[in-house]
C-alpha cells in the first residue's frame, strides 16, 4: 500500500516537472522567435530640425523606432511623444538605436518649430531625429514605404510606432498610445539589437 502511494506521488511529481519544463521551453522559444518582416523601407530624403538635409542612409545599420506626428496635434501625439520619450530614455545611450519622428503637417512644422518641440521634451536630436519635408514626400513615405496613414488625409495619421531593423526592414507595428504595446515594442527592440 505504501509503495503504491510512493509510486503515484513519483508519477505525479514527474508529470508536474515535465509540464513545467515544457512551459519553460515554450517561453524560451517564444522569446527567441524571429520577428516577422512586413516590408522594406525605401530610401528617403527629408529635412531635420536643424534645417539640414537628412538622408535615410544616415540611419544605416541602426535599429529604428519611427512615428508620424504633428506638433499642434492635441489628441494622440502628446501621448505618443511621451511614450516614445520613455523608450528614448532607456535607449538614448545605445549606439545601435535611433528614434525618428516625421511630421505629417510640413506646412506648420518647419525645422524651427520641430527644434522647439524637441527642446520641450529635452531630447538630443543627434539620435532622435525630428523630420519634415514636402507634403508629397511625406505622404509617399507614410503610405508606400511605412504602409500606414492615408493618401487622402495624411494629417489623420496612424498612432503606430514602427520598428525597423538594421537592414531597413519593418519588423513590427505597435500602438504608441497603449502602454502594453509600447512594452512589447521595448522587448522586440531588445531582440532586434542582438539580431545579426
Amino acid at each position: 500500500m505504501r509503495n503504491k502511494r510512493l509510486i503515484l506521488i513519483f508519477i505525479g511529481v514527474s508529470i508536474l516537472l515535465s509540464g513545467i519544463y515544457s512551459f519553460y521551453l515554450l517561453v524560451q522559444h517564444a522569446q527567441t522567435k524571429p520577428l516577422p518582416v512586413y516590408g522594406q523601407i525605401k530610401d528617403f530624403q527629408l529635412t531635420d530640425s536643424k534645417g539640414e538635409r537628412f538622408q535615410s542612409g544616415q540611419l544605416k545599420d541602426k535599429v529604428l523606432v519611427v512615428d508620424f506626428f504633428f506638433t499642434t496635434c492635441g489628441t494622440i501625439c502628446p501621448i505618443m511623444t511621451r511614450n516614445m520619450n520613455t523608450l528614448y530614455g532607456v535607449y538614448k545611450s545605445n549606439p545601435n538605436v535611433e528614434f525618428v519622428s516625421i511630421s505629417v503637417n510640413p506646412d506648420q512644422d518647419t525645422p524651427d518649430v520641430l527644434a522647439k518641440y524637441a527642446q520641450k521634451y529635452q531630447v538630443n536630436t543627434n539620435n532622435w531625429h525630428f523630420l519634415t519635408g514636402t507634403r508629397a514626400a511625406i505622404t509617399d513615405l507614410t503610405v508606400n514605404s511605412f504602409k500606414i496613414g492615408s493618401i487622402e488625409e495624411p494629417i489623420f495619421h496612424s498612432a503606430n510606432f514602427v520598428l525597423v531593423d538594421k537592414s531597413g526592414r519593418i519588423r513590427g507595428y505597435y500602438d504608441g498610445t497603449v502602454k502594453e504595446e509600447v512594452m512589447e515594442l521595448a522587448r522586440d527592440l531588445k531582440q532586434l539589437i542582438k539580431e545579426k
